[in-house]
């Protein structure tokens, strides 16, 4: 499954509509998928985590909704 498709469903699922996925990026050293969170703001949107995954697109690691919200 597609990294960006994976992180919004888990965000809709598990945080809430405020906040969306960023564009995905790949680490060859690692095989790690990187997909930053962003938080919608008055003043645009803010980056507030990311969220790890491996090749196959599982979720390796995602920050808590209370990280998210610090």
């Amino acid at each position: 499954m597609d990294p960006v498709t994976r992180v919004r469903d888990y965000l809709l699922d598990n945080v809430g509509h405020m906040t969306h996925p960023g564009n995905a990026s790949f680490d060859p050293a690692t095989q790690r998928w990187f997909v930053p969170i962003y938080c919608r703001a008055e003043r645009g949107a803010v980056v507030v985590g990311d969220v790890e995954l491996d090749r196959e697109g599982h979720i390796v690691f995602a920050p808590s909704r209370d990280e998210m919200l610090m």
